[in-house]
């Protein structure tokens, strides 16, 4: 499904007015699959015991996430944790991989969750060995393209609106305003909406919701079924974006953010990362 791309990839000049552009020079990168025009599958493998496995790329994973039924075959010991999936805590388990390879990312002794990929897994029609977040993927510089489907890895250029990322808690978190109300939102790979979480709001009875609907298909898809609002403007980084609508979940909560925020949702065809300044950027 995916093979190496070999040979330095030279990056054009940035424009003087591109927002935070950096240059940067070789990059090795390997292909994509995109599922859905949002989900981001790449080839890597646990060590040596497993070739040619397939981890869906998700910024909103944190830590990363282990197929259960890997675990008995991989022989890793697990102990009683939690999961946050949209807002709602549900138990889990975690364990520690030995040594997660991605390209030319590594990562040893990989503190990962326990989760059961088997109904994602059905829906695409693959299997999947677990799910890749920034916690490894910031360990690397990287350019991830939706319309090339390829992911380079090295000195690159980054250009777009910049997103701090937090090395501990392995989250990327942006300030966006609907109408003239703010919100955190975690940058999202791992899904293709806009969602609120209601109880980050519920004091102030924002915002205004018409219709009841399902959730969609992503990782935090919980069958739970989620109030529509429709956001007037969406301002990000002083720019303003269209979208028809956005959703709104009663009760779920987190204290690191109030909501995610789909990076396909507002048309990104390109997220990338400055490791050096240990940013993440956003491209239309």
């Amino acid at each position: 499904m995916t093979g190496l791309i070999g040979g330095p990839s030279h990056a054009g000049t940035c424009r003087a007015n591109a927002n935070h552009c950096v240059h940067a020079g070789p990059s090795r990168g390997i292909s994509l699959k995109i599922y859905r025009h949002f989900l981001v599958v790449a080839v890597g493998q646990f060590g040596d015991t497993f070739e040619h496995q397939n981890f869906l790329l998700d910024t909103g994973a944190a830590p990363s996430i282990i197929n259960a039924r890997l675990v008995k075959q991989l022989g890793l010991k697990t102990r009683a944790s939690t999961l946050s999936a949209a807002g709602k805590v549900v138990p889990t388990q975690t364990a520690i991989v030995p040594e997660v390879e991605l390209g030319p990312v590594r990562a040893d002794f990989l503190p990962v969750q326990v989760h059961d990929l088997s109904r994602l897994e059905h829906e695409l029609g693959i299997p999947l060995a677990g799910l890749i977040g920034l916690d490894v993927l910031s360990k690397a510089s990287f350019r991830l393209d939706y319309e090339n489907e390829k992911i380079e890895f090295g000195d690159l250029p980054h250009k777009g609106i910049p997103v701090p990322f937090d090395a501990r808690t392995s989250l990327a978190v942006v300030t966006v305003t609907f109408g003239s109300r703010p919100a955190r939102m975690l940058v999202d790979t791992g899904s293709d909406r806009i969602v609120l979480f209601g109880g980050n709001f519920e004091a102030i009875g924002w915002p205004e919701l018409r219709n009841f609907s399902p959730l969609g298909t992503s990782l935090a898809d919980q069958e739970m079924r989620v109030g529509e609002f429709f956001p007037s403007d969406i301002v990000l980084a002083g720019q303003h974006f269209r979208k028809d609508k956005a959703y709104f979940l009663q009760g779920s909560k987190d204290s690191a953010f109030d909501g995610l925020l789909g990076v396909r949702a507002l048309g990104f065809r390109v997220v990338s990362y400055d490791q050096t300044t240990r940013t993440l950027y956003l491209q239309k």
